[in-house]
């Protein structure tokens, strides 16, 4: 079976290679860049399946790679930094960052997060080739084809804007999503500073798909942030 491969961005020697060989021993194939430059090198030469990236580096930071790489990448990145306030984790989600670990982190819980990018990577690529996506055992279908959508076995009517936003948060379930990325994919560019359209556009689609929208069970929110739906 082949190894999966990672790529380490952090000019901490130490913490590079305390990575590296923490990834190995979970038997992945790990590269390492000591900058950003570099790190966006061995990301077109490498083919990395996950990168991890450090934010606070000399000359061009982990901000800026992720920007760059995001023009010609959609890998998977890990933020690893000590920078923990809501601010940064929503620059660096809106920036195309899968996730957000904070130093010092625990072990196990950083391999966790590994996996589960990894995951959601292969499962992105299946959905390109599914035609039905459901959650909750069925009870939410979204059948990509037909451009239909059925809660609990009942067809539901959406506007084209609800199904749009609907489709977003399913074919990324599994990720947090700002509300600036809804706002931008699935309104368009111009629409990030309109926050309260969105809320008042997810709180219809909850009346219309959740068996109690005071408790949603598919549309979940992430307080100070975004969105996201739970894996299929």
């Amino acid at each position: 079976m082949e190894k999966t491969r990672l790529l380490v961005v952090d000019d901490a020697p130490e913490m590079a290679q305390f990575l590296k060989l923490a990834l190995e021993s979970q038997g992945h194939q790990v590269a390492v860049a000591y900058d950003a430059r570099e790190g966006l090198r061995l990301a077109h030469q490498f083919r990395p399946d996950a990168i991890l990236l450090d934010i606070m580096m000399p000359g061009m930071d982990g901000w800026q790679m992720l920007s760059h790489l995001r023009e010609f990448s959609d890998v998977p990145v890990i933020m690893l930094t000590a920078l923990d306030s809501t601010e940064n984790k929503v620059q660096g989600l809106d920036l195309g960052a899968d996730d957000y670990v904070t130093k010092p982190f625990d072990l196990d819980e950083l391999h966790a997060r590994v996996r589960a990018a990894l995951r959601r990577a292969s499962m992105a690529a299946a959905n390109q080739t599914v035609e039905m996506l459901s959650f909750d055992q069925g009870r939410l279908r979204i059948d990509l084809a037909a451009h239909k959508v059925s809660a609990n076995g009942m067809d539901v009517s959406l506007t084209p804007i609800e199904q749009k936003l609907l489709l977003y948060l399913a074919i990324n379930a599994g990720r947090v999503l700002t509300y600036n990325q809804i706002l931008e994919n699935v309104w368009g560019p111009g629409y990030e500073d309109s926050e309260t359209n969105l809320k008042v556009y997810v709180r219809r689609l909850r009346k219309k798909i959740e068996p109690d929208p005071a408790r949603p069970r598919y549309v979940l929110t992430q307080w100070g942030i975004g969105y996201y739906m739970d894996k299929v």
